[in-house]
């Protein structure tokens, strides 16, 4: 552990215990405390600054990212304050060196990757961080502000082993907080990584640096409103990139050698640099919101976990540059997948090694963003479209959030039969919820409460009824492993009101799992009622759908199109992720779906 500072000689006494304590208060651990609150855990957010982020900073969310958050019904609110970006612009010198358009793409081609949200949607930090505030407040947590994190120990025969320093900047006073486990999510700074014993950063500290303007411009320039990429002759290039309020941020590309002072006086400079790379086009400000210079580091920590108590995620765990908007969508997403985690093993269902596999798999996610990162940093530098058409093209589904990857381990099984590949996000599904004929989206209508979403496809649910019948009295009999855990795990934890309602909704046996169902018939043609369905699947009347049958059809891209003798299986992670497939023929014996989901859950440690 390395040695503690100045700020934590005296002896302090503990202030607080907890069961999950997040430190930093920007997305990433914002996003951990928010999934948390959802899950039941009890769940402290502390933070150095004295404020939330008021403009700037991070700004775009890809389609990923925008699916969580409908998921989290947060969505609409950010959406309302944003901008929506669809294409993409090149620009550089013609045959008389006037910058001409020399290429138009779209952001998302279809053709390529399928989204829900084929934009990116724009807006600043702020919004973002104000929005996940605003939802822990319904759900009774806020955020301490102005408490400096010093370091923290170890000690496992604690109830609450981490023992956390921390100085409170506005009255001086010196106190500790006691948790089960604390999430780093304090930047690229990170005390909460200086203070992990095992976790190195080492980042590559390029000679790219970019300064970046937020304002409302007043130009002729006709591409502003896209996002557009300028390379010109001998000044430098320009990423264009329209913004909420009628503003639009530039990032402007610094010679290496670049010297400046402080922000203020080199504003000026940086704006004059701007208009030579868009000439022979006019640019003015009318007003600038935020400004600021970074240089581009590139580098992944050594390790994400300490001893299964301490975690980072975030920029904490990996650094890049700004250019491609993946910083924010990669540091939400870090904490998504180690939120669920968490709160399996608050509630004692998750075996201490499945903490792990938060590293494996968000680490590997973070090189291989660095690795994308390095080539579009090049691409950008040249200014040639054609290389950065390419590498997008090659990474699209990465930089939309939805190509990120994770290999077998205990929450990604494969099996010889398996209909969607385990450790990757399945395609989107249109289906007909049965109760209410609302059209839904399969792979996010299920609110978050960290529970396992265990899908059963019957195409045709007459030839069907009674495997599944018979199925249903083996579960019945709580003989079998997966009985066991889903007739143990009846916890409804909620927060408010409206977590209550959907708890009741979707997870009416065991706060563990959402069944749902799927099937092909048509409602209104009297083929199939509910009172037909299996006592296994009686509760979950608000998960029956009906397929659509449309080119997002459930059995065309979920199932494969499985026969109407087969019955197809899919058991998604709570962060959306398929952990498990397969199908099983109706002559076949019941007994091996039950074993097969036993199998599975031998992660939950009941």
């Amino acid at each position: 552990m390395p040695s503690v500072n100045a700020d934590s000689q005296a002896k302090p006494s503990t202030k607080d215990n907890v069961d999950v304590l997040v430190v930093g208060a920007g997305p990433a651990g914002l996003m951990q405390a928010v999934v948390l609150a959802r899950c039941g855990v009890n769940v402290h957010v502390y933070d150095e600054r004295t404020e939330s982020t008021a403009n700037g900073r991070a700004d775009g969310l890809q389609p990923k990212t925008s699916e969580t958050l409908t998921q989290l019904g947060l969505f609409r609110t950010i959406e309302a304050q944003a901008v929506k970006v669809y294409d993409i612009t090149y620009w550089k010198p013609g045959p008389n060196s006037t910058l001409v358009r020399t290429g138009r793409a779209s952001h998302y081609p279809s053709d390529i990757v399928d989204v829900r949200n084929p934009y990116i949607l724009l807006v600043n930090q702020g919004v973002i961080e104000k929005t996940l505030i605003d939802d822990l407040a319904t759900r009774d947590v806020d955020v301490k502000r102005s408490q400096k994190f010093i370091t923290y120990t170890i000690d496992q025969g604690n109830e609450y082993p981490v023992q956390s320093e921390f100085k409170d900047i506005t009255t001086g006073e010196h106190y500790v907080v006691g948790s089960k486990y604390i999430v780093g999510g304090d930047g690229a700074r990170s005390a909460v990584r200086n203070a992990m014993p095992n976790s190195e950063f080492n980042a590559d500290v390029t000679t790219l640096r970019w300064a970046v303007i937020d304002g409302v411009l007043k130009s002729d320039f006709p591409d502003f409103w896209n996002k557009t990429i300028i390379k010109s002759k001998s000044n430098g290039s320009i990423l264009g990139i329209p913004r909420e309020r009628g503003m639009t941020r530039l990032y402007i590309e610094l010679p290496p050698e670049f010297q400046y002072e402080d922000l203020e006086s080199v504003q000026p400079i940086i704006k004059d640099m701007a208009k030579r790379i868009v000439s022979p086009f006019t640019l003015e400000w009318e007003s600038v919101e935020w400004f600021t210079i970074y240089r581009v580091r590139q580098g992944v920590a050594t390790s994400f976990v300490d001893r299964g108590r301490a975690f980072i995620a975030g920029d904490a765990s990996h650094t890049h540059s700004a250019n491609a908007a993946q910083g924010m969508n990669v540091s939400m997403h870090d904490s998504w997948n180690l939120a669920w985690k968490l709160a399996l093993a608050v509630k004692g269902f998750g075996s201490p090694d499945s903490l792990f596999t938060y590293q494996s798999e968000r680490q590997k996610v973070g090189q291989d963003l660095i690795d994308f990162d390095k080539i579009h940093t090049s691409a950008y530098k040249v200014g040639d479209s054609v290389a950065l058409s390419k590498n997008f093209e090659q990474n699209v589904k990465f930089i939309a959030g939805v190509g990120a990857s994770y290999s077998y381990n205990v929450f990604n099984k494969g099996t010889r039969n398996e209909i969607l590949e385990p450790g990757v996000l399945p395609p989107p599904v249109n289906v007909l919820r049965y109760v209410d004929s609302n059209p839904v989206q399969l792979e996010t209508v299920t609110p978050v409460f960290g529970q396992f979403h265990i899908c059963f496809g019957a195409k045709n649910f007459a030839k069907s009824q009674e495997f599944l019948q018979n199925f249903s009295a083996i579960v019945e009999q709580n003989q079998t492993k997966f009985s066991k855990i889903y007739h143990q795990t009846n916890v409804n934890e909620s927060k408010t009101k409206l977590d209550s309602l959907n708890h009741k909704r979707y997870t009416p046996v065991s706060s563990l799992f959402t069944i749902s169902f799927v099937t092909a018939p048509e409602k209104h043609n009297n083929e199939f009622e509910l009172e037909e369905l299996p006592n296994f699947f009686q509760p979950y009347r608000w998960s029956v759908y009906l397929d659509l049958q449309n080119s997002r059809s459930a059995f065309q891209t979920w199932f494969k199109n499985k026969n109407e003798s087969e019955v197809g299986i899919i058991i998604l992670r709570p962060d959306g992720y398929v952990g498990c497939s397969n199908s099983f023929k109706v002559t076949d014996s019941p007994q091996g779906v039950v074993d097969w989901l036993s199998d599975y859950f031998e992660v939950l440690d009941c």
